[in-house]
């Protein structure tokens, strides 16, 4: 396979540190067809996220307020990866602290980069079975109600902006691959699980 044009980085500098969530350097680069410019590129976060899937097929989602989009919509559970924590563990975490569930074995459906071009945030998209409620969620800010969604709906939500973030995306879209034939025929299709009540 042949070798694409690369781009030469020839310096980097921070411009605005806003850690823990997000740095923004300017970079000093030459372009493949020799033009030199400035470049900034936004540092954030790697993350994981986990959707979580029943016996019917149908994945464990969020419903919950994004203020910074003003919008309504569905989330898998997920989060940050803290320093030197391993992925996976943080999938775990995560789905537990916001659901009050625990899952057997994870699968790593995806190790991805959402928007290579200006943003580097790398993100674990993890599918888990077998899940069981043994708490109530202890993060009360993440899940204003928990809902089992159906994944032959996926597309549906998708093409409805109904789906927020590239892991949850991601994460329909390969549990639908992989297990969308999970569905029984008395499928009880969407049910809500719980709902939180505001502080």
């Amino acid at each position: 396979m042949i070798e694409p044009p690369q781009t030469q980085v020839h310096s980097e500098r921070t411009v605005y540190d806003g850690k823990p969530w997000l740095t923004v350097t300017r970079n000093e680069i030459t372009t493949p067809d020799g033009i030199h410019r400035s470049h900034h590129a936004i540092r954030l976060n790697t993350v994981a996220t986990v959707t979580t899937i029943d016996e019917y097929g149908r994945a464990l989602l969020m419903r919950r307020h994004r203020w910074i989009v003003g919008t309504v919509g569905l989330e898998s559970p997920g989060g940050i990866v803290d320093p030197g924590e391993n992925p996976i563990v943080c999938a775990h975490r995560e789905l537990l602290e916001e659901t009050g569930f625990e899952a057997g074995d994870l699968e790593l459906v995806a190790d991805l980069e959402p928007m290579p071009g200006l943003v580097q945030t790398r993100h674990f998209v993890y599918i888990g079975c077998d899940a069981r409620q043994v708490a109530s969620p202890t993060d009360a800010e993440e899940a204003a109600e928990l809902l089992w969604i159906p994944l032959s709906a996926t597309a549906e939500l998708l093409a409805k902006g109904a789906l927020l973030g590239t892991g949850t995306a991601v994460g329909m879209l390969a549990a639908a691959a992989l297990y969308g034939d999970r569905v029984a025929g008395d499928s009880p299709g969407q049910q809500v699980v719980s709902a939180l009540e505001s502080p």
